[in-house]
């Protein structure tokens, strides 16, 4: 269980930050409420990048989809919030978006072939010695969200039900069209993540994503950075996601390698007797 962890360590972190709740909403914004004109926007330009290979996919088309990657930290603070035991574990993640629900499989170290997987909420795992056993287990389901949040983000930026156009920025020497994402209300609140996207002008890539994470830290601001677009169904995906604290760190936090991605067939999806799937 994650409770001891969660209960004891943010005690002192949130003394260290003085408990302020982070707030990332563009300095453009600030007195502005949701604005419908500043959305059409910021759609226009995911909708209409330079390079046509960049427009975001639909994930909803398809019902499931699947990544194998390797999961590597140099942070090992960080990861010791999350179920992960070693530094460069390999994964299989199985993302269905019909269900709800997503499995991450070990394909690597001293966890290889357990399987841990989140239906709505709820989390299981799938052991030799247990088969599958339900698990109220916060630690494993934050890791698994954000993990599946990492992933589809570059796809899924149009879902957010406030997304609005913050004008032009530059960062390390680059030019960016921004915008920011978020729920409920344009101003910030202790139950909303909020989001701003850097999306590079010359070609429209999405490059970075600044980000809160309301429930592990409400002071927490991070960023992640996009990058190594390779194609994929006639589209670009960045293959490798890094999670950093500012854009100016020379040394990340966590690190997605993405090394496959693909849609699973009809018979790969989740049941009782899911079994493990061999890479190819």
């Amino acid at each position: 269980m994650i409770f001891s962890r969660f209960f004891f360590v943010p005690l002192i972190l949130s003394s260290l930050a003085g408990c302020s709740l982070a707030d990332i909403r563009p300095a453009v914004l600030t007195n502005t409420g949701y604005n419908e004109s500043l959305r059409k926007k910021g759609e226009e330009i995911l909708d209409n990048p330079n390079y046509k290979e960049l427009k975001p996919g639909e994930w909803k088309k398809y019902k499931s989809v699947q990544f194998t990657i390797k999961d590597v930290w140099k942070s090992k603070f960080v990861r010791f919030f999350t179920p992960i035991k070693e530094d460069e574990p390999r994964l299989r993640v199985f993302i269905d978006f019909e269900k709800d629900a997503m499995e991450i499989e070990f394909l690597s170290g001293q966890s290889k072939g357990l399987i841990y997987g989140l239906v709505k909420k709820d989390t299981y795992q799938v052991a030799a010695d247990t088969g599958k056993v339900f698990i109220a287990d916060d630690e494993v389901r934050v890791y698994l969200e954000s993990l599946r949040l990492y992933l589809t983000l570059p796809w899924r930026l149009k879902e957010y039900p406030i997304l609005m156009y913050s004008g032009k920025i530059s960062v390390n020497g680059a030019d960016y069209e921004t915008l920011y994402l978020t729920s409920v209300q344009p101003e910030a609140n202790p139950d909303t993540d909020q989001y701003v996207a850097y999306l590079e002008k010359q070609s429209g890539a999405l490059e970075w994503i600044q980000f809160t994470y309301r429930e592990l830290f409400g002071f927490y601001k991070g960023v992640l950075k996009f990058g190594f677009y390779e194609p994929w169904l006639d589209k670009q995906y960045p293959r490798r996601i890094t999670i950093l604290d500012s854009f100016s760190d020379s040394n990340f936090v966590h690190e997605i390698r993405i090394e496959k991605i693909e849609i699973p067939k009809p018979t790969q999806t989740l049941t009782e007797e899911d079994k493990v799937l061999e890479l190819e």
